[in-house]
C-alpha cells in the first residue's frame, strides 16, 4: 500500500478538479496514474475501474460517502434531477456502479468556467485556486458574486489543471450575452432550480411529475400533447421569454427552430412519462409554469410524494433573507441545523444553506450540550476554550481529512454562534471568562468590583 496525501475537498469543488489538486500535491502527472495509485492506496490494486469507480475512490480521499461527495462536489444531482432512469436510486448510490462509472463526473472536453476575482480571493484566502461547481451550473454565464462574466477554457481535461493556471488563456463569456440575461425574471428562475436540484439527495420521477406538467399547461394554454389543435407550444413562448444568446448557450435547438415548430425535447416534456430530453429542457419549461422556483419545487416533490398541492398558481410570498444578527440567533437556536433554520424562517432549504454556508456557518450534526465528545464539541474546544488544533481534532472522532473538511467551512461568526449555543449562568460569566486570561492585578479588580465584595466590606 502506498501513502497518499489526502487533501481535504473545499467547498463546493468540482470531482475532477479536485483530483487534479489531488495529483499535483502528490506529484502525479496524470489522471490514470493518480486514480491507480489511489486505488493502492486503498488496497483495490489490480481491480478494474467498474469494480471500483473513480467516484468512489476521490469518495474516500475526501472522508466521505459515495453519496455525500456526489451530492457536495459533483453536478450529478443536476443532471440527473429529472429523470426516468433508475429515479429512486439516490446520488451516487453504490448500488448501480455503471451509473457512477459512466455518469458520476463530468466527461472531458467540457468547457470549465471561473471568475477570475473569485481565483485571486480563492488563492489569498485558501493558497489555492480551484473549480467551483455553482459556476458550471448551465446559464450560469456570470459571477453571482461579482456580477462579471465568466471566463472559460476548452482544453482536452481542463479541470484537472488550477483555474490559476489558465487566467492567461482563457477567454470571457461577451458582456452583451450577460447584461440581459441578468435580472431577467425567467433566467433567475431557472438557476434558482438548477440550485434547488443541488440541494435534493435523490432525482424527481418523471412519470410522477409529467401529470403535474400536463395538467399545469394545460390550464395555461399550452398544448398537452403533440397531436392537440389547441393551445400554444410552450418552446413558442420559450424562445419569446429567454434573452437570444443566453438561451442558445444553454438550449440552441429551441432558438433555432421556427415559431410554431413542434420541439419534441421541449413541448413533449408536458405529457410523455419518459425523460423528453435532458433537464435542462425541464428547467424551461418549469421557469415558464411557475412563477417561483419554491413553488414549483415543492409542487414537484408533493406530486413525488403523494401530497396534494393547492392551487398550482399560487404565487408564493417573495422570500427575504434576514440580517446577519436574526440569522445568527435563528442558528444557535437550531443548534446548527441548517433544516431547522429553514423551517423557522419558514423559506426552502436550499435557500437557507447557501446563505448559511456564504457566511462560514455550516450545517452541524445532532449534538448534546453535556457531550465532550464529537464535532461540535470538538470546534467549542477550539473557538471558545482555545484548545490547540490537534487537541480539539481528536475530541471530534473525525479523521484528519473529515475534520479539516468543517474547519474549512467555518467562517468568523462560527465563534459568536458556538458561545450563544452554549448554555451559562449569566451571574457567573464574566469573572470566570475572564480568570487566567487577564494578569492578576487587572484578575484582583475584577474581583474586588463584585457586589459580595463591596458588602463583606460593610459588615465588617
Amino acid at each position: 500500500m502506498n501513502m497518499l496525501v489526502q487533501p481535504a475537498p473545499l467547498p463546493e469543488e468540482m470531482d475532477r478538479g479536485y483530483l487534479g489538486r489531488i495529483m499535483r500535491i502528490n506529484g502525479y502527472r496524470s489522471p490514470k496514474d493518480m486514480v491507480d495509485a489511489m486505488a493502492a492506496h486503498f488496497g483495490e490494486e489490480g481491480r478494474t475501474r467498474r469494480e471500483v469507480t473513480t467516484h468512489e475512490l476521490l469518495s474516500r480521499m475526501a472522508g466521505m460517502t459515495t453519496e455525500q461527495f456526489a451530492q457536495r462536489h459533483t453536478t450529478l444531482p443536476l443532471r440527473r434531477g429529472i429523470t426516468s432512469y433508475f429515479p429512486g436510486l439516490l446520488h451516487g448510490s453504490e448500488e448501480r456502479r455503471s451509473l457512477l462509472h459512466n455518469s458520476a463526473s463530468l466527461r472531458k472536453g467540457q468547457a470549465a468556467f471561473f471568475c477570475k476575482e473569485c481565483v485571486e480571493a480563492d488563492v489569498r484566502f485558501h493558497g489555492a485556486s480551484y473549480w467551483r461547481r455553482d459556476l458550471q451550473t448551465p446559464g450560469q454565464i456570470w459571477c453571482p458574486k461579482h456580477m462579471k462574466p465568466l471566463h472559460f477554457t476548452t482544453s482536452v481535461d481542463p479541470f484537472i489543471a488550477s483555474p490559476a493556471m489558465s487566467m492567461e488563456v482563457a477567454d470571457q463569456i461577451p458582456e452583451d450575452w450577460v447584461r440581459p440575461a441578468i435580472g431577467n425574471p425567467h433566467v433567475e428562475r431557472f438557476i434558482e432550480l438548477a440550485a434547488a436540484l443541488f440541494d435534493r439527495a435523490e432525482p424527481l420521477d418523471v412519470a410522477l411529475i409529467a401529470p403535474l406538467l400536463r395538467d399545469t399547461g394545460s390550464a395555461q394554454g399550452y398544448k398537452a400533447n403533440a397531436s392537440s389543435k389547441q393551445g400554444v407550444l410552450i418552446s413558442d413562448h420559450i424562445k419569446a421569454l429567454f434573452p437570444e444568446q443566453w438561451l442558445s448557450a444553454v438550449f440552441h435547438e429551441v432558438v433555432k427552430k421556427s415559431m410554431g415548430a413542434y420541439l419534441h425535447q421541449v413541448d413533449g416534456a408536458l405529457y410523455l412519462r419518459k425523460s423528453a430530453s435532458s433537464v435542462i429542457a425541464y428547467l424551461l419549461v418549469l421557469s415558464v409554469l411557475f412563477e417561483s422556483a419554491d413553488h414549483a419545487i415543492n409542487a414537484l416533490s408533493g406530486a413525488c410524494s403523494g401530497d396534494a398541492m393547492p392551487g398550482l398558481r399560487q404565487r408564493s410570498a417573495k422570500r427575504s433573507i434576514p440580517d446577519m444578527d436574526e440569522l445568527l440567533e435563528h442558528y444557535a437556536a437550531a443548534r446548527g441545523g441548517h433544516a431547522e433554520v429553514a423551517r423557522m424562517l419558514e423559506l426552502p432549504v436550499y435557500v437557507v444553506r447557501k446563505t448559511l454556508c456564504n457566511i462560514g456557518l455550516p450545517n452541524l450534526p445532532e449534538w448534546d450540550v453535556t457531550s465532550e465528545i464529537g464535532a461540535v464539541a470538538a470546534l467549542r474546544a477550539f473557538y471558545l476554550n482555545k484548545r490547540s488544533y490537534l487537541s480539539s481534532r481528536e475530541i471530534s472522532g473525525l479523521t484528519e481529512a473529515r475534520f479539516d473538511a468543517l474547519m474549512r467551512q467555518c467562517g468568523p461568526k462560527m465563534a459568536i454562534a458556538l458561545d450563544r449555543m452554549t448554555p451559562k449562568t449569566r451571574n457567573q460569566t464574566r469573572t470566570r471568562r475572564m480568570k487566567g486570561r487577564l494578569p492578576v492585578r487587572l484578575e484582583q479588580e475584577a474581583v474586588l468590583a463584585t457586589p459580595q465584595f463591596r458588602e463583606m466590606l460593610l459588615q465588617n
